[in-house]
């Protein structure tokens, strides 16, 4: 479940540790990201213009995966896949999540204790993209960004 999650919301989130004066900022932050999130589309963006490169809308079962953040900075994830012919729930994690404005690290902390990172690439009460992956996708000599998309259900 843990990778299903990493590819759809990592590579877009890097690791980091926060300290004190950042445990202040989360307290201001955790508002915009609380809620229930689902992925609506990832994108290439390009490094040289921030023109789109690149779009494709989540379909499927993974569609339906919910990211749900709680003020009390608890997570809890709900995956699904396809069972023959119709999306089945298939499975759920949970765990705490810190995220820094100042770094742009999300970071969870899975209740199995495994602890994972990501960058975040933009964030508001409606949206959230996380960072993918980094390289030169057009061949322009600077590198672009892969983003996944969160669209706020709630």
């Amino acid at each position: 479940m843990k990778k299903n999650f990493l590819l759809a919301f990592a590579t877009l989130f890097l690791f980091s540790s926060c300290s004190n004066d950042d445990n202040e900022n989360n307290q201001n932050v955790v508002k915009p990201i609380a809620g229930i999130w689902k992925m609506s589309k990832t994108m290439i963006i390009s490094g040289s213009n921030n023109a789109i490169l690149q779009s494709g809308n989540i379909t499927g079962c993974e569609s339906l995966n919910t990211f749900e953040f709680g003020q009390n900075q608890n997570f809890h994830i709900k995956y699904y896949t396809k069972n023959n012919v119709e999306c089945i729930a298939d499975g759920f994690d949970t765990g705490t999540y810190q995220y820094s404005e100042n770094s742009k690290m999300l970071t969870f902390t899975y209740s199995d204790s495994i602890v994972e990172s990501f960058v975040v690439h933009s964030l508001n009460n409606a949206e959230m993209m996380t960072v993918d992956h980094i390289e030169d996708y057009n061949n322009d000599g600077v590198n672009d960004t892969s983003v996944i998309v969160f669209k706020k259900q709630q």
